[in-house]
């Protein structure tokens, strides 16, 4: 019996090594060669990211391009048109054969369209393919990715970051030890923490906000850099070069002081509004608190992930579904605190912690989640 089979199995084992040494190899990236139709003629795309876009066009050249394919690839739905014509709804990876995609003797350049709405410039991908004999694994490792000055930005930034906190513990060692107080982030009582009756908008303290914004912007930005091809706010904070990350971090710090400001300013007015005068100090020390305390941890854990080579984004989502947990755990304790001390009814507290805490979080869930 098992020699009646031996000839089909050497013929599946011959098949299968036969097709296995044909590999498609990338042979250009066709991102750069982009465009849009506007007022009636095709136009280069600026540098990405662009919002709004639906639809982008390329032209490509059967005669120049051989047996070679054209490689769409994107995780949501797409539309392909050729010539103007559709040519068919698509997911995921596909290959187009050039010299036939425009039909049977077609020997001039034509245009091919994919519609999305809207295009993600980092999840939507268009290269040109061929069939060439496979590399040896010593040239494919020799090929495999290009030096990346990231690595060394996240360790200088990391010493930054350490510097920054042991020149806070240094200047203000009674407020930052306050700050870093572990067992007052759950405490319902905060009558020892002298510095929460303190000016939010004092020296002292502003340095913990530039201190906050600095973590937030050096965690998030480790995140930006290794999230999935979807999601689409990473290519607001691309870099090519060292110095770039570096003018990266401080923009993306930036916004997230600016957002600390807008914070202060909304905390303040509502508390007049809602009659819970004296309440400010309270709360934004408390939250800013919770930043430090927990998302330092969360930074240390972060590093020691991308420095031993992590590269799973999956992993990278779980730390920026972190910052959201963090922020959802702080409505929690916020309603706690506050309740003890604000003499208000549920929902009048309710109400403002949605005007504060909750609306401000949606914003941040729809920011971060592109």
């Amino acid at each position: 019996m098992f020699l009646r089979f031996l000839p089909l199995f050497f013929f599946a084992v011959l098949h299968t090594g036969l097709f296995a040494q044909e590999k498609y190899n990338v042979t250009e990236d066709l991102r750069n060669q982009w465009m849009t139709y506007e007022e009636g003629s095709y136009r280069p795309l600026g540098e990405v990211p662009f919002a709004g876009l639906n639809t982008i066009y390329l032209e490509l050249d059967p005669s120049a391009h051989g047996r070679d394919f054209l490689a769409v690839t994107s995780g949501r739905p797409y539309f392909v048109f050729v010539n103007g014509k559709v040519r068919g709804e698509y997911e995921g990876r596909k290959l187009f054969r050039i010299d036939s995609l425009f039909g049977t003797g077609f020997n001039r350049a034509g245009w091919v369209a994919i519609h999305q709405d809207p295009i993600n410039a980092r999840d939507l991908s268009t290269e040109i393919l061929s069939a060439r004999p496979m590399v040896t694994r010593a040239v494919e490792e020799n090929l495999i990715r290009p030096y990346s000055h990231f690595r060394d930005f996240v360790v200088l930034a990391g010493l930054a970051v350490i510097v920054l906190f042991l020149l806070a513990l240094r200047l203000n060692p009674k407020l930052a030890s306050d700050y870093f107080s572990v067992r007052s982030i759950f405490s319902s009582r905060d009558a020892d923490d002298s510095q929460t009756s303190a000016r939010l908008t004092g020296g002292s303290n502003v340095q913990f906000y530039v201190l906050c914004s600095f973590l937030i912007g050096f965690y998030l930005l480790i995140i930006l850099h290794n999230l999935p091809r979807q999601y689409a706010l990473p290519a607001r904070f691309q870099a090519s070069g060292f110095w770039e990350m570096w003018w990266q971090w401080l923009k993306l710090s930036g916004v997230v002081f600016l957002a600390l400001v807008v914070k202060v300013f909304i905390i303040y007015s509502l508390t007049r509004l809602f009659g819970m005068r004296g309440m400010a100090r309270f709360h934004f020390f408390n939250w800013i608190r919770l930043l430090l305390v927990v998302l330092g941890v969360a930074t240390i854990v972060l590093f020691v992930y991308f420095i031993s080579r992590g590269d799973s984004p999956a992993y990278y989502v779980v730390f920026l579904s972190t910052l959201i947990a963090v922020l959802i755990a702080w409505i929690v304790v916020a309603f706690i605190k506050l309740g003890g001390r604000s003499g208000h009814s549920m929902f009048h507290l309710f109400s403002y912690l949605c005007a504060t805490e909750i609306i401000p979080l949606l914003i941040t869930v729809k920011v971060l989640y592109q």
